[in-house]
């Protein structure tokens, strides 16, 4: 059963033929491809929040050429072996819904799995993988899910909102954090910035109790000149390339990466 929640009242949702309605009456439709929009108007700054569509079509194609299946596979084990029955499983700012497709495919039909994020076009990318999630137009910082009925949060390289997680997880649930480090694709920063700063990562932390916290680095071998512009295209590096430098961009082609990530896992305290 979801628990899925109005973004207005944050009363539980209720089924109604194609809309989902709260005992207060506010009413949301769902969208002919099955996706539900819960972002209320004061929850967005903008007309259109969130990646646009270019930036959403590199990292779809990117993502399915299966390069950073190596993180998806340290999130995915990590369930696994803290299973549950009928696991509620939130993955927040799933973009264009790659990594929450493939949680739903590894871990199968012993969870609800629910995507989130707040591009529109994002979520109705989305929705084509399967109709199988729960792809919700949401802000992080007005979950629209009930109060503590979750059993696992994911977020990987987004901005979490350390309440709403807080308020969302059950008593015993946790949250897994995918962060990145310093050297995460070093190679491109080297290749557009004039100086590669070195960042601390304190104003990531979260303030729960952290059972498991480990870092993760591989280098991946981009196999053409496509995959690698899609991936540079999916970060923000790219939109900060100045003019003088963009030059470097018809050097690309065959390019070798570094991941180098941190994984955090919390739980309420």
């Amino acid at each position: 059963m979801h628990k899925l929640a109005c973004p207005k009242c944050h009363q539980p949702l209720v089924l109604d033929g194609h809309s989902y309605k709260c005992q207060n009456n506010h009413c949301f439709d769902i969208a002919k491809s099955q996706y539900i929009n819960l972002l209320l108007n004061p929850d967005k700054s903008t007309n259109n929040p969130g990646d646009n569509k270019e930036s959403l079509q590199c990292r779809k194609n990117f993502l399915n050429q299966r390069y950073y299946d190596v993180i998806l596979n340290e999130v995915v084990t990590y369930i696994s072996r803290h299973n549950c029955r009928h696991m509620q499983i939130l993955d927040l700012g799933c973009g264009e819904g790659y990594y929450t497709y493939r949680m739903k495919q590894e871990l199968g039909d012993n969870c609800t799995i629910y995507g989130l994020d707040i591009s529109k076009d994002g979520i109705q990318m989305a929705s084509k993988y399967t109709k199988d999630i729960y792809w919700i137009v949401g802000n992080s910082k007005n979950i629209p899910i009930q109060d503590h009925s979750l059993d696992v949060i994911t977020a990987l390289f987004t901005v979490v909102n350390a309440k709403e997680i807080q308020r969302c997880l059950k008593e015993d649930g946790y949250m897994i954090h995918v962060t990145a480090n310093n050297k995460h694709l070093i190679e491109f920063k080297e290749l557009i910035y004039d100086e590669v700063k070195v960042k601390s990562d304190e104003h990531i932390r979260l303030p729960f109790e952290t059972v498991k916290n480990y870092d993760f680095q591989k280098t991946i071998h981009l196999k053409n000149r496509e995959d690698t512009l899609n991936l540079l295209k999916m970060t923000p590096h790219y939109y900060h390339i100045k003019k003088e430098r963009r030059h470097v961009l018809d050097t690309l082609g065959e390019f070798d990466v570094t991941i180098d990530i941190r994984i955090t896992i919390y739980k309420m305290s």
